[in-house]
């Protein structure tokens, strides 16, 4: 049971970390554009408020994600048996399988980095900021149907 305990607060551990880095790389952007750094950025166009709109809820989205994770998390460690059934869960060979081929955790990554990309480069061309944001959101897209077409077929 202590093994469990270990390895749960091991992965709270790595979530918050995440979530720190998350909320670094968001409000460090926002530093960035707020102090005028990049002067050409600071369009006052449609798509330049899309892709920051855009930036700032997949910032949100993966932060409340991460946030509900941690909570479960801490909540299962209270009681034995929600700890054993979240472990089970977690450790489960058909989810970690799941994960690994559809690549949940690096298109995940990915998509992220596409849409840092793309809100530091809507000043440099608007088209380049679009096509990132284009590129993430089908990146998510397909994290999706493969989550759904390997849990149909395994």
């Amino acid at each position: 049971m202590d093994k469990i305990r270990l390895q749960l607060e091991k992965k709270i551990k790595l979530y918050l970390l995440v979530l720190a880095m998350i909320g670094c790389s968001m409000s460090g952007v926002r530093v960035f554009f707020v102090l005028n750094l990049l002067p050409e950025a600071a369009g006052q166009g449609f798509f330049n408020g899309a892709i920051d709109g855009f930036f700032i809820g997949f910032n949100s989205g993966l932060l409340i994600l991460i946030s509900t994770i941690i909570i479960k998390m801490k909540s299962s460690l209270k009681d034995e048996t929600k700890m054993k059934k979240y472990y089970t869960f977690i450790t489960d060979e058909r989810n970690v399988l799941i994960k690994t081929k559809s690549a949940i955790p690096l298109n995940i990554v990915n998509a992220y980095l596409i849409v840092l990309i793309a809100y530091i480069l809507q000043g440099v061309n608007i088209y380049i900021s679009l096509t990132c944001v284009a590129i993430s959101v089908a990146l998510i897209i397909q994290v999706i149907i493969l989550k759904l077409y390997y849990m149909k077929t395994m």
